[in-house]
This record gives C-alpha cells, sequence and structure tokens, in this order.
C-alpha cells in the first residue's frame, strides 16, 4: 500500500541548484561598493599622464625632478617611471585595490614636494595653481579611502 508523502517546504530555501548559484551571486553583490566617478575620473587622468610620459620619453624630451633638469636616457628613465607608476594607479583605482591608493598617496607627496621645490627654485609662481589642483585630488582619494580593498 502506497502513501501520499507530503512535502514541506521550508521558506528561504533554495529548491534547485540554478537557485543556490543564483542566491550565491546575489550574497556576493551586497558587499561590492560601486566605484565613485571622480576615482574614475581620476583613473583616466593618470592613464593620460601615463601616455603622455611614454611619448616625452619616447621623444627625449628633458625631465625636471626635485629643481634638478636631467636630459638624456636619464630624463627618457624618469619618464618611463612616472609612466609606469601612473599606469599602476589607473589599473588599481579601476579595480579598488588599496595597494593602488597607497602608491597615489606617495606620488601625490612626491609630486607635490616636486612642483613646490621647483616654484622655490624658479622664483616664480607658475606652478601653484598644479600645486592646488594636486592637493584637491589628494585630499579627495584620502577621503575615499574606505572604498578602496585588496
Amino acid at each position: 500500500m502506497v502513501e501520499n508523502v507530503r512535502t514541506m517546504e521550508i521558506e528561504d530555501q533554495p529548491r534547485q541548484m540554478g537557485d543556490v548559484q543564483e542566491n550565491a551571486m546575489y550574497c556576493n553583490r551586497k558587499h561590492v561598493q560601486k566605484r565613485p566617478l571622480g576615482i574614475t575620473l581620476l583613473g583616466i587622468f593618470m592613464l593620460a599622464g601615463g601616455m603622455f610620459c611614454i611619448c616625452a620619453g619616447l621623444s627625449e624630451s628633458p625631465a625636471g625632478i626635485l629643481g634638478i633638469a636631467v636630459s638624456g636616457m636619464p630624463a627618457a628613465v624618469i619618464h618611463f617611471l612616472h609612466a609606469g607608476v601612473s599606469l599602476y594607479i589607473f589599473a588599481g583605482f579601476l579595480k579598488l585595490r588599496r595597494n593602488a591608493w597607497t602608491v597615489y598617496m606617495i606620488f601625490f607627496a612626491f609630486g607635490i614636494t616636486n612642483n613646490l621645490i621647483t616654484m622655490m627654485s624658479s622664483i616664480s609662481v607658475n606652478q601653484l595653481a598644479t600645486v592646488m589642483l594636486m592637493c584637491l585630488f589628494g585630499y579627495y582619494v584620502h577621503g575615499k579611502k574606505e572604498i578602496f580593498v585588496n
């Protein structure tokens, strides 16, 4: 004799394997933060800066570092290093990597120092707008520290 078997469904429990995968994907997405537009734009600026540095390195244009102007092979090396750091920051900003945030802050501090030394050595305020803009960007990125994860 065969009896009717009643099945009881438990709420919030997936019934099929597809439901398990969808629930797992939903759970993973809950904690992902959206990248702010400002970080995306700064990343794009870093990409553009990296491309300009590659062009400057290939054209063997002089480079200035800490108030000293260099030319030739040392200038090309400086331009290519600058381009490499800029491209690393670009990729890290798109992926919201904590290491990119740290590298950006170091890069920011070095850039401010470099521009201030250049201003003092040339007794000119031509770099003042650049320094102020860099400070604004640095302040913005520093305020977004919590969105950068590894």
